[in-house]
Formats: structure tokens, C-alpha cells, sequence
């Protein structure tokens, strides 16, 4: 399931002062560990705030949790702070603390999206590792007139399997879009470690740049565990892991953070 948030152009869009220059985006992938933070305390409020420290133009979600008991969701609290903002959000699976699954949040306008289940087409293999279930949302910006494909996921703690997702997912990438013709950001928590080794080269050799900075567990970051990637139509400017006091208690993660524009 996606559920989809177009709006209107506000004129009353939160705005602190830290917009990135005009045709460059800023990327930010940041695994929310469902609000709660390293003090074991549900607070989307404060998840928001590290949002708006970055202010970024290209916000990727992982661990997102909507449809809860709770009064307040962060995406909810997101569409507030920014009326003009698109969102998508894409179930992973749902229990009884809600729905799970992956975000996407922007100033521009989504022209297609999809929301791309990563078992493998063995049904029987998987399931035995249905706590593994995972997924990846695809979309599709209109960047005054220029498109750009935005693909969030997050993979699997189980190396066997999260190399299985990776398999699914970059062949779901090559069957979708031609990545020798369209820009294309690709982000997520990859829960992956290991020094550059067959996983990450595999994903290195679809994509043409990739960035990864420490930023698990938060507090004392020692894992690169969320990773992006483009393709040769982008120019990374500044990549960096978002240290900010309030990052570092309000989930288990650090946003990982990326400025670039359109190659040449």
C-alpha cells in the first residue's frame, strides 16, 4: 500500500533561514527508529526538529510509523510544518502499533511512484524470514521541468538475506529505469558495515557515486549503516552525517545528509 499527499503551493511554508542555493538539492535519509529515541521515549515532535536543523529539499524516510494509537505521527506533524510539501508513504507491513514502511517528503511535484516488494520470487524460501520483509518506494520528480527518480529503502540485519533483497531491488531498478539517461538518487538504511565487499560493489557498479558516512548508533557513531548513491547525471557538493545534540538522542540513527547538482 502507498498513500500519496499532493498540495497546493503555500506561501506560509516553514522556512529557517537554511535553504540550500538555488539548483542544488539537499538530501536527507534519516531512519527515525519509529520516533523513539536513545532515551527509550516516543517523541516525533523532536524528530521534526532534526528535520528542520537540515532543512533538506529531499527527505527520505525509513522506519516510519503511521496509523498508530499515538495522538501525534510524524508525518502528520511533517504536512503541518510543511503545507506545501508532497509525500508518499509506503507500507512495509502493519501490526498492532500501526503501519511500518518507508517515506518520501519534497517541495516538488511526484509524477509516478510504485512501491516495490523485495521477497524473492521463491515465496517458500522466504518464509521462514518473514520479519525480514522489506520494501523500497520509487518516485518520480518533476524539478522545474527536469525529472529525477528517488528510490528509499531499507534492507535487512541478515546478510543472506538483505543480499537477496539487494538482488530483487537492483533488478527491479534496471527494469524501471534507464540509468544511463535519468538521474537518479538512490538512499536508505543498508544496514551494511563490512568494509567495500561483493554487496556494496554490485550496488557501486549500478550507480556511479556513492557517499556513507558513520552515523549508527547515534550517540557515538561507528557505522555506516545508511548509504546513497547517484547516477553520473549528479555532482555530489558536501555529504555529511547530521551530529546536532538533538540528533543524537532523537533516534537510534544519524540523517545522513548530501548536497548536489546537475552534472556539467
Amino acid at each position: 500500500m502507498i498513500e500519496q499527499q499532493n498540495k497546493t503551493p503555500n506561501r506560509n511554508t516553514s522556512d529557517n533561514g537554511n535553504r540550500p542555493r538555488d539548483h542544488v538539492q539537499r538530501v536527507m535519509s534519516y531512519n527515525l527508529h519509529s520516533c523513539v529515541g536513545t532515551d527509550r521515549r516516543y517523541d516525533p515532535e523532536r524528530v521534526l526538529r532534526v528535520i528542520d536543523e537540515v532543512n533538506p529539499t529531499i527527505l527520505g524516510l525509513q522506519e516510519v510509523r503511521a496509523n498508530t494509537p499515538h495522538t501525534t505521527e510524524i508525518l502528520e506533524l511533517i504536512q503541518l510544518e510543511y503545507p506545501d510539501y508532497h509525500s508518499l508513504f509506503a507500507q512495509t507491513f502493519a501490526d498492532d502499533k500501526g503501519a511500518f514502511g518507508n517515506a518520501l517528503v519534497t517541495p516538488y511535484p511526484i509524477t509516478e511512484h510504485l512501491n516495490v516488494d523485495l521477497r524473492p520470487e521463491n515465496a517458500a524460501a522466504w518464509s521462514a524470514r518473514s520479519a525480514e520483509a522489506r520494501r523500497a518506494v520509487f518516485a518520480k520528480l518533476d524539478i522545474a521541468g527536469r525529472p529525477l527518480w528517488v528510490i528509499v529503502t531499507h534492507l535487512g540485519v541478515e546478510w543472506g538475506v538483505r543480499k537477496q533483497q539487494a538482488r530483487t531491488l537492483l533488478g527491479a531498478i534496471n527494469r524501471r529505469i534507464d540509468l544511463e539517461t535519468e538521474a537518479t538518487v538512490f538512499m536508505g538504511d543498508f544496514n551494511e558495515w563490512i568494509p567495500p565487499n561483493a554487496f556494496v560493489r554490485s550496488i557501486d557498479r549500478t550507480f556511479s557515486k556513492h557517499v556513507a558516512r558513520r552515523t549508527f548508533p547515534s550517540y557515538a557513531p561507528l557505522l555506516p549503516l545508511d548509504r546513497i548513491w547517484m547516477t553520473a547525471h549528479l555532482s555530489g557538493i558536501h555529504t555529511w552525517a547530521h551530529r546536532s545534540p538533538l540528533a543524537r538522542r532523537a533516534s537510534d540513527h544519524l540523517p545522513l545528509c548530501l548536497e548536489f547538482s546537475e552534472s556539467g
